[in-house]
């Protein structure tokens, strides 16, 4: 009889191995089946994966593509230089209103000055208040053209006077006495443009007369 029951235990024996369960927790390698290995405290088939892949715990998710926001490309701050300005005269810059302004000594018509200014990335000068004026006028000795032009559409002297084009509303103005009057107090669209005179006062002249001119940007 005890020799059957051993019989009976070698056979049971010789056919039952236990296997540890893939994913089964472990404390080492030893207690895995090949090829299993103890990983992070489990019996996985496969190996961990690369440290550069694995995500921790406390760090922060990457932001939204849509997150970052390019600056515009015109918010960048030119440099206060003469590069790039085509005068043909002596080109001065200088500091007003915030602004880099720069004085041509080259005589232009107005609508020549103006592609001047805008080759540099900027336009005839625009003065938005007495400060500025103050600080322009200082820079200027004779007769110069500023960014001052007049609609062909306006039916009185006074009337439709803007900043270069587009055209931008005029706030601040230091018109001499009695103008803009071009030239006899009536419309005749004969003086459309405007200059800065050696006092620092403007005047109502004809686009197609060549001056200095000042550019700003």
């Amino acid at each position: 009889m005890d020799r059957r029951r051993a019989a009976v235990l070698v056979l049971v024996a010789s056919c039952y191995s236990p296997r540890t369960p893939e994913g089964a927790p472990c404390r080492s390698t030893v207690e895995c089946p090949s090829p299993q290995r103890c990983i992070v405290g489990r019996c996985p088939l496969h190996d961990a994966p690369e440290p550069d892949a694995a995500i921790e715990p406390d760090a922060a998710p990457p932001p939204p593509v849509d997150a970052a926001i390019d600056a515009p490309i015109d918010a960048a701050v030119l440099p206060c230089v003469t590069t790039g300005l085509s005068c043909a005269g002596t080109a001065t810059p200088f500091m007003c209103g915030g602004h880099c302004w720069v004085r041509c000594t080259a005589t232009l018509g107005w609508d020549r000055a103006s592609q001047a200014c805008a080759g540099w990335q900027g336009a005839l000068g625009a003065i938005d208040d007495a400060t500025e004026q103050s600080c322009v006028a200082s820079r200027v000795s004779n007769n110069t053209w500023i960014g001052l032009r007049q609609d062909d559409m306006a039916t009185a002297p006074a009337q439709g006077w803007n900043w270069n084009t587009p055209a931008t509303p005029v706030g601040y103005t230091h018109w001499q006495s009695g103008v803009p009057d071009d030239q006899d107090g009536r419309e005749n669209h004969d003086e459309q443009c405007a200059k800065m005179q050696s006092d620092g006062t403007w005047d109502d002249v004809a686009c197609g007369t060549a001056y200095n001119f000042l550019c700003e940007r």
